[in-house]
C-alpha cells in the first residue's frame, strides 16, 4: 500500500513539473549570422529565433548578448533586446548588429546568450567566426651563386605582412632545366607570426644564366583553412668574364703566371745559347 501511495505521489509531482514547464517555457530554436565568417571591421547581423512552447503568453522577455570576452561591438543597436509579449506557440526573431573590432585575432568565438522572463533565466552559447586571409611576401634574401656553372646556396625570405598568423608553412622548390637541386627540395618552416619573417635555404648547381626559382607554397590560417600558392623568385647571374669585370670575383692570374714562366724559359734559353757561343769563341 505504501509503495502505491509513494508511486502516486511521485507521478503527481512529475506531472506538476511537466505542466509548469509546458505552461511557461521559451525555446531557442536557432541562431543565424550573416556573414558566416567576418573580417576585421566587417558588420555581422545575428538573428536569434525564439519560440514560446508553453501554454500561456509571456511578457517582458529580455534577450542579452555578453560581448565582454569577444572582439565584437554593437552597431545601431545595444546588446539587449526586449520582447513585449510572445503568445503561446508563437515564434519571433531577435536581431543584433555587431562589428568585428580591428584588434580581433582570427578564430572562433563563443558568445553567451541570456534569455530572461518570469523569474526564469536561460543561457546558451552562439559561435561567431573571425576570418582574416593571411598575406605572405616572398623574396630573395641572399645567394652565393654569382655566375653559371657553379653551385651554392640560395636563401629565400618569407614575410608575414598581414593581420593573421600563418601556420604549417611548407615550401617546395620545383625542378628546372636551369639548375640541379643538391639539397632537399622541400623545406618545412612551420609558423610565422604577424609582422615576422622566416627563411628557407636550398643548395643548387646553376647550369645557365636563367636564374628563376619556381616555388610551391602551402600553409594554413588560424582557422585551419588551407592555402596553396605559386611564387617565382629570381636573382642575377653572370658569365665568369662579366663577374670578373664587375669585381664580383677575383680575376684569375693563371694566364699571367703561364706567360711569366714562358718568358723566364725564353730568357734562360737565350742566356744559355749566348754563353755557349761565347765559349766557342
Amino acid at each position: 500500500m505504501k509503495k502505491i501511495i509513494f508511486l502516486t505521489l511521485f507521478i503527481f509531482l512529475l506531472a506538476i513539473q511537466v505542466f509548469q514547464v509546458k505552461a511557461d517555457d521559451i525555446l531557442i530554436n536557432s541562431v543565424n549570422s550573416i556573414p558566416k565568417e567576418a573580417s576585421l571591421g566587417e558588420r555581422v547581423d545575428v538573428t536569434i529565433n525564439l519560440e514560446n512552447i508553453g501554454a500561456k503568453n509571456i511578457k517582458n522577455i529580455a534577450v542579452k548578448l555578453d560581448l565582454s570576452q569577444a572582439p565584437f561591438a554593437p552597431v545601431d543597436s545595444s546588446t539587449e533586446y526586449i520582447i513585449q509579449e510572445l503568445d503561446s506557440d508563437e515564434s519571433t526573431s531577435v536581431p543584433f548588429s555587431l562589428i568585428v573590432l580591428p584588434t580581433a585575432t582570427p578564430g572562433i568565438y563563443k558568445i553567451p546568450i541570456e534569455v530572461a522572463y518570469s523569474n526564469v533565466t536561460k543561457k546558451a552559447l552562439i559561435s561567431l567566426t573571425v576570418q582574416v586571409k593571411p598575406q605572405l611576401f616572398v623574396e630573395l634574401d641572399k645567394t652565393d651563386i654569382i655566375y653559371a656553372g657553379t653551385s651554392g646556396n640560395v636563401i629565400i625570405k618569407f614575410v608575414n605582412n598581414g593581420l593573421a598568423d600563418i601556420k604549417f608553412l611548407t615550401v617546395i622548390l620545383d625542378n628546372s632545366q636551369s639548375y640541379d637541386i643538391l639539397s632537399s627540395k622541400t623545406v618545412y618552416i612551420g609558423n610565422i607570426d604577424r609582422d615576422d619573417t622566416q627563411t628557407a635555404e636550398f643548395k643548387i648547381f646553376q647550369k645557365d644564366r636563367s636564374s628563376v626559382l619556381p616555388l610551391k607554397i602551402e600553409y594554413r590560417d588560424a582557422n585551419n583553412n588551407l592555402y596553396r600558392d605559386n611564387k617565382l623568385v629570381s636573382f642575377n647571374t653572370y658569365t665568369k668574364d662579366q663577374a670578373e669585370k664587375l669585381g664580383l670575383i677575383k680575376k684569375s692570374n693563371f694566364m699571367n703566371y703561364i706567360i711569366f714562366i714562358l718568358i723566364i724559359i725564353v730568357l734562360f734559353l737565350i742566356f744559355k745559347f749566348r754563353r755557349k757561343r761565347k765559349n766557342e769563341w
